[in-house]
C-alpha cells in the first residue's frame, strides 16, 4: 500500500496513506470538512488552545455522524415497516 494523498488543514499539509478501497475524493472532502470546522470553532472560541479546538471539533463532527447514523437507521426502519404493511 503506497497510495498517498496530501491534504491541507489550517495551512499545514498532511501526507496520508490510503487503502485501495478508499476514495481519494472522500479523503480530500473529509479534510476540507475538518479544516472548515476547525476554522469556525477557532473563530467562535478565540482563546482556546489549538489542541482543545481540535478535540471540540472532533466531538462536534462525531456528534453529527451519530445523528446521521440514527437518521439513517430510522429511515430504514420506516421503509421496512412500510414494506411490511404493503405485504399484509
Amino acid at each position: 500500500m503506497n497510495n498517498k494523498v496530501t491534504v491541507e488543514i489550517l495551512g499545514v499539509k498532511y501526507s496520508l496513506r490510503y487503502s485501495k478501497d478508499s476514495d481519494i475524493n472522500d479523503i480530500q472532502e473529509a479534510a476540507k470538512i475538518v479544516d472548515e470546522n476547525i476554522r469556525l470553532m477557532t473563530k467562535q472560541n478565540q482563546y482556546l488552545p489549538p489542541d482543545r479546538v481540535a478535540v471540540l471539533t472532533a466531538l462536534q463532527i462525531a456528534e453529527q455522524l451519530i445523528r446521521l447514523k440514527k437518521d439513517y437507521n430510522e429511515f430504514w426502519d420506516i421503509l421496512d415497516e412500510n414494506r411490511s404493511n404493503k405485504h399484509k
